[in-house]
C-alpha cells in the first residue's frame, strides 16, 4: 500500500495494536430518578435538562452533564492524535504509545514518546519529545493536547515553563474542535528549541539557599515562615523541624542527586521539582488526575519562582 505520509508505517503499527484499556464507547441517556410516592409520579420521573453518561461495555455510569456538554470519545481522541503524528514532519521512528484510563473510565490519557525527535539537555543528558492527549467524561479535565519532554537518564517528565505546554485546550462544549488542536501541535519543534534555550540559561544561573528554599516552598505550598525553613537548611541541609512531605522529598533528591550531578544552579532545582512531579509516591489510585495536578502545581511554582510572564 502506498501512502503520502512518511510516518505511515510507524503509526499504522499503533493502530494495529488497538486501543488498550480505552477500547470502549460511552453513551448518554436522559436522567431518570425515583421520587417519593407522595408526589404521585408513578415511580420514576425524567430530568430532561440532564444526561447521564455511561459505559456501553458494562453499563456503569460515569457522570451527569447538561445538554451542551460535548465530550470526545477516547477512540476519537487517540485516533486523531495518531493521525496528527502520521501527517506531521516529526520523525516517529520507534514511537512508543501508552494509554491509561482511570479506574471508573472517567478519564483517559494517551502519551506518545518520540525517541528519534531528541534534544540534548544542558547537563549533557538527552531526552525525547512527548505528545499527550487527555480527555474525560467526568468533567474533571477539559480536552487537552500538550507537549512534553522525557529525559533519558532520570525519566523525569520535564515541564514546559517558557512556552505553553497545552498547545490546545478546550472545555467540553460545542466549541470543541479537535482538528484545530492537531494543527496547532505542528509547533512542537519550535517550542522545544525555545524551551531548551531557557534550560541552558538556568544551567548557568547559580542559586543560594534562599533561592532553593523559595522554589521548593512554592512547589510544596508551604505557607510557614521561610526563615524557619532556612534555619533548618543551614543546620541540617534539609527540613527537620518542619514537617512537610513534599519539602522533604524535594530536598532529598536535590541534595543526593541533582546538586551533585548538575551543580548549585536553577537547572538542578528545576529537575528536583520535575522529579517530584513524576516520581514522588502517592496513595492516589487515579494516577492520571494525580499527574495532571502535580504538573500544574509544579509549573505554576517554577514560573512564579523565575518570575516569568506567561502568555
Amino acid at each position: 500500500m502506498q501512502t503520502m505520509y512518511k510516518n505511515y508505517e510507524h503509526i499504522q503499527a499503533l493502530r494495529d495494536s488497538g486501543l488498550g484499556d480505552a477500547d470502549f464507547e460511552v453513551a448518554k441517556a436522559t436522567v431518570m430518578y425515583k421520587a417519593d410516592s407522595k408526589f404521585n409520579f408513578n415511580g420514576t420521573k425524567t430530568f430532561d435538562a440532564k444526561d447521564v453518561y455511561y459505559r456501553k461495555d458494562n453499563g456503569e455510569p460515569i457522570a451527569i452533564h447538561g445538554k451542551r456538554y460535548k465530550p470526545v470519545q477516547y477512540s476519537t481522541m487517540i485516533n486523531k492524535t495518531r493521525d496528527m503524528l502520521e501527517r506531521s514532519s516529526l520523525d516517529c521512528s520507534g514511537i512508543k504509545e501508552s494509554i491509561q484510563v482511570s479506574p471508573n473510565g472517567g478519564m483517559c490519557l494517551s502519551e506518545y514518546t518520540l525517541p528519534a525527535t531528541c534534544f540534548t539537555t544542558p547537563d549533557g543528558d538527552g531526552g525525547s519529545a512527548k505528545i499527550m492527549a487527555l480527555s474525560s467524561f467526568n468533567g474533571v479535565w477539559s480536552f487537552i493536547m500538550s507537549l512534553g519532554f522525557e529525559q533519558w537518564a532520570c525519566l523525569n517528565s520535564q515541564i514546559m515553563i517558557n512556552n505553553p505546554a497545552s498547545i490546545y485546550k478546550s472545555r467540553h462544549t460545542n466549541k470543541l474542535n479537535v482538528d484545530a488542536g492537531i494543527r496547532m501541535l505542528g509547533k512542537t519543534a519550535d517550542i522545544l528549541e525555545n524551551e531548551i534555550e531557557l534550560w541552558h540559561t538556568m544551567y548557568h544561573t547559580s542559586v543560594g539557599r534562599h533561592d532553593v528554599a523559595k522554589a521548593f516552598a512554592n512547589t510544596a505550598n508551604y505557607t510557614g515562615d521561610l526563615n524557619e525553613l532556612l534555619k533548618d537548611i543551614a543546620d541540617y541541609d534539609k527540613p527537620v523541624n518542619i514537617k512537610n512531605k513534599t519539602l522533604t522529598y524535594l530536598y532529598d533528591v536535590y541534595n543526593n542527586t541533582y546538586k551533585s550531578r548538575m551543580g548549585k544552579n536553577q537547572w538542578a532545582v528545576y529537575n528536583a521539582i520535575t522529579d517530584w512531579a513524576t516520581h514522588a509516591p502517592s496513595k492516589s489510585k487515579n494516577v492520571i488526575a494525580l499527574g495532571q495536578r502535580r504538573t500544574g502545581q509544579a509549573t505554576t511554582a517554577i514560573q512564579e519562582w523565575l518570575q516569568l510572564e506567561v502568555a
